[in-house]
Protein backbone atom coordinates (compact mmCIF):
# COMPACT_ATOMS: atom_id res chain seq x y z
CA UNK A 1 0.00 0.00 0.00
CA UNK A 2 1.28 3.66 -0.62
CA UNK A 3 1.35 5.48 1.78
CA UNK A 4 -0.42 8.10 0.29
CA UNK A 5 -3.77 6.61 0.48
CA UNK A 6 -3.80 6.59 3.88
CA UNK A 7 -4.45 10.09 4.98
CA UNK A 8 -6.60 9.94 8.08
CA UNK A 9 -9.96 10.14 6.08
CA UNK A 10 -8.63 7.68 3.94
CA UNK A 11 -8.39 4.99 7.04
CA UNK A 12 -11.64 6.32 8.41
CA UNK A 13 -13.07 5.00 5.45
CA UNK A 14 -11.51 2.29 5.38
CA UNK A 15 -12.50 1.41 9.40
CA UNK A 16 -16.08 2.19 8.24
CA UNK A 17 -15.37 -0.54 5.56
CA UNK A 18 -13.75 -3.35 8.02
CA UNK A 19 -16.26 -2.55 10.94
CA UNK A 20 -19.41 -2.58 8.99
CA UNK A 21 -19.67 -6.08 7.43
CA UNK A 22 -18.01 -7.50 11.05
CA UNK A 23 -20.78 -5.67 12.83
CA UNK A 24 -23.75 -7.05 10.57
CA UNK A 25 -22.14 -10.79 10.37
CA UNK A 26 -22.12 -10.56 14.07
CA UNK A 27 -25.72 -9.48 14.12
CA UNK A 28 -26.52 -11.99 11.58
CA UNK A 29 -25.21 -14.54 13.59
CA UNK A 30 -26.79 -13.46 16.98
CA UNK A 31 -30.09 -12.98 15.75
CA UNK A 32 -29.62 -9.66 17.09
CA UNK A 33 -31.97 -7.00 15.45
CA UNK A 34 -29.91 -4.13 13.43
CA UNK A 35 -30.54 -1.45 15.29
CA UNK A 36 -29.89 -3.08 19.33
CA UNK A 37 -26.35 -2.51 18.11
CA UNK A 38 -25.16 0.85 16.39
CA UNK A 39 -21.86 1.98 15.07
CA UNK A 40 -21.62 5.79 15.21
CA UNK A 41 -19.00 8.14 13.50
CA UNK A 42 -17.38 11.00 15.81
CA UNK A 43 -18.93 9.98 18.44
CA UNK A 44 -18.70 12.68 21.79
CA UNK A 45 -17.84 10.68 24.85
CA UNK A 46 -18.93 12.57 27.71
CA UNK A 47 -18.20 11.48 30.61
CA UNK A 48 -20.22 11.05 34.19
CA UNK A 49 -18.69 14.19 35.61
CA UNK A 50 -20.09 15.92 32.08
CA UNK A 51 -16.81 16.30 31.13
CA UNK A 52 -15.61 15.36 27.37
CA UNK A 53 -12.93 13.36 26.73
CA UNK A 54 -13.55 14.23 22.96
CA UNK A 55 -14.67 13.10 19.77
CA UNK A 56 -14.02 9.31 19.27
CA UNK A 57 -13.93 8.01 15.34
CA UNK A 58 -15.68 4.79 15.57
CA UNK A 59 -18.11 4.05 18.61
CA UNK A 60 -20.05 0.58 19.06
CA UNK A 61 -22.64 1.31 21.54
CA UNK A 62 -26.07 -1.67 22.08
CA UNK A 63 -29.17 0.40 22.66
CA UNK A 64 -31.12 -1.81 25.79
CA UNK A 65 -33.89 0.24 25.98
CA UNK A 66 -35.04 3.99 24.80
CA UNK A 67 -33.27 5.21 28.06
CA UNK A 68 -30.37 2.72 28.35
CA UNK A 69 -27.60 2.02 26.34
CA UNK A 70 -24.18 0.85 27.02
CA UNK A 71 -20.62 1.40 25.27
CA UNK A 72 -19.22 -2.03 23.54
CA UNK A 73 -16.02 -0.64 21.66
CA UNK A 74 -14.46 2.65 20.82
CA UNK A 75 -12.02 2.75 17.64
CA UNK A 76 -9.31 5.35 17.50
CA UNK A 77 -7.79 5.74 13.91
CA UNK A 78 -4.49 8.37 13.34
CA UNK A 79 -2.59 8.74 10.46
CA UNK A 80 0.64 8.77 12.27
CA UNK A 81 1.02 5.64 14.32
CA UNK A 82 -0.81 3.71 16.86
CA UNK A 83 1.05 5.22 19.85
CA UNK A 84 -0.53 8.37 19.16
CA UNK A 85 -4.08 7.43 19.10
CA UNK A 86 -3.26 5.93 22.06
CA UNK A 87 -3.71 8.24 25.03
CA UNK A 88 -7.21 9.59 23.39
CA UNK A 89 -8.40 6.36 23.42
CA UNK A 90 -7.46 5.26 27.23
CA UNK A 91 -9.26 8.19 28.48
CA UNK A 92 -12.24 7.42 25.93
CA UNK A 93 -12.38 3.91 27.32
CA UNK A 94 -11.98 5.43 30.44
CA UNK A 95 -15.06 7.50 31.04
CA UNK A 96 -17.10 4.79 28.70
CA UNK A 97 -16.24 2.21 31.49
CA UNK A 98 -17.60 4.97 33.99
CA UNK A 99 -20.72 4.96 32.12
CA UNK A 100 -21.58 1.76 31.81
CA UNK A 101 -20.74 1.34 35.24
CA UNK A 102 -19.55 -1.94 35.04
CA UNK A 103 -17.91 -5.06 32.43
CA UNK A 104 -15.36 -4.60 30.26
CA UNK A 105 -14.85 -2.21 27.61
CA UNK A 106 -12.52 -2.80 24.40
CA UNK A 107 -10.71 -0.69 22.27
CA UNK A 108 -8.52 -0.20 18.93
CA UNK A 109 -5.71 2.12 17.78
CA UNK A 110 -5.44 1.67 14.35
CA UNK A 111 -3.64 3.35 10.97
CA UNK A 112 -5.28 1.30 9.00
CA UNK A 113 -3.02 -1.26 8.05
CA UNK A 114 -1.68 -1.68 12.16
CA UNK A 115 -4.12 -2.59 14.78
CA UNK A 116 -3.83 -2.79 18.61
CA UNK A 117 -6.29 -3.73 20.43
CA UNK A 118 -6.84 -2.77 24.45
CA UNK A 119 -9.15 -4.40 27.41
CA UNK A 120 -9.90 -2.21 29.58
CA UNK A 121 -11.88 -3.85 33.23
CA UNK A 122 -11.69 -0.84 35.59
CA UNK A 123 -8.72 -1.18 37.00
CA UNK A 124 -6.05 -2.22 34.50
CA UNK A 125 -5.64 -1.65 30.75
CA UNK A 126 -4.06 -5.05 28.63
CA UNK A 127 -2.84 -4.08 25.29
CA UNK A 128 -1.72 -6.14 22.86
CA UNK A 129 1.12 -6.33 20.54
CA UNK A 130 0.26 -4.11 17.16
CA UNK A 131 -1.09 -6.52 14.19
CA UNK A 132 -1.01 -6.38 10.45
CA UNK A 133 -4.17 -6.54 8.84
CA UNK A 134 -3.34 -6.00 5.16
CA UNK A 135 -0.45 -6.53 2.97
CA UNK A 136 1.03 -6.14 -0.38
CA UNK A 137 -1.29 -7.80 -3.33
CA UNK A 138 -3.96 -8.95 -0.78
CA UNK A 139 -6.50 -9.75 -3.08
CA UNK A 140 -4.67 -12.26 -5.06
CA UNK A 141 -3.89 -14.54 -1.58
CA UNK A 142 -7.32 -14.80 0.54
CA UNK A 143 -5.78 -18.28 1.85
CA UNK A 144 -2.51 -16.17 3.61
CA UNK A 145 -4.95 -13.34 4.58
CA UNK A 146 -6.95 -16.03 6.28
CA UNK A 147 -4.53 -17.94 7.97
CA UNK A 148 -2.24 -14.97 9.04
CA UNK A 149 -4.21 -11.43 8.99
CA UNK A 150 -7.74 -12.37 9.84
CA UNK A 151 -7.14 -11.81 13.80
CA UNK A 152 -8.77 -8.50 13.75
CA UNK A 153 -11.84 -10.30 12.65
CA UNK A 154 -11.58 -12.40 15.63
CA UNK A 155 -10.41 -9.52 18.15
CA UNK A 156 -14.08 -7.55 17.04
CA UNK A 157 -15.77 -10.77 17.58
CA UNK A 158 -14.38 -11.04 21.08
CA UNK A 159 -15.38 -7.39 21.90
CA UNK A 160 -19.13 -7.38 20.30
CA UNK A 161 -19.46 -10.68 22.29
CA UNK A 162 -18.27 -9.73 25.50
CA UNK A 163 -18.98 -6.25 25.88
CA UNK A 164 -22.40 -6.28 24.55
CA UNK A 165 -25.31 -7.54 26.18
CA UNK A 166 -27.02 -11.00 25.17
Amino acid sequence: MSSDFFKEANINDLVFAILAPIMSDFRHKRKRSGTSMMLFREKEIISVDSETGGTEEFVIIDIISLTEEKFVMVVEAKRSNLGSAMKQLLLAMKDTWDINGQGTVYGFTTTGDSWQMVIYDGSTFEVTEDFKVMFPRMEEDKERWMMNYSVLVDCMYVALSNGGID
